[in-house]
């Protein structure tokens, strides 16, 4: 199994997230799809290393591994998109009571897995 920083590695590639994404939308990744025959090869390479992808038959499927890598990289998309709210939250700081600062939260974090960690934190 590779060690966590080297699968993050295999993930900070924009090839790789999109060699994911086509796999998980049903669409083979072709190497037209790419820069370079070269680029397209070490990144399905690399992604099968990571256990993120496999070879099934003529086409490729996630695994489980990489369905589990798959929503993560979903939650991490979603918080960017989130940034400036979650930058008026910091902002908020300490400076409101924990329960206004949950209302805010509520209120500002549409995604439920997201906000149950906001609000886990001002718990805790």
């Amino acid at each position: 199994m590779m060690s966590l920083s080297d699968i993050f590695s295999v993930l900070s590639d924009d090839d790789s997230l999109k060699i994911i994404q086509m796999i998980v939308d049903h669409r083979d990744p072709k190497i037209n799809d790419f820069e370079s025959p070269k680029r397209y090869y070490t990144r399905l390479s690399k992604l099968k290393n990571a256990l993120i992808i496999k070879r099934k038959g003529k086409s490729y499927e996630v695994t489980a591994f990489g369905s589990v890598i798959y929503d993560l990289i979903q939650t991490v998309k979603l918080a960017h998109d989130l940034h400036w709210k979650l930058q008026v939250i910091d902002a908020i700081g300490d400076r409101v009571p924990d329960v206004e600062r949950q209302q805010i939260i509520e209120s500002l974090i549409p995604d439920k897995s997201i906000r149950k960690t906001l609000i886990d934190t001002v718990k805790g």
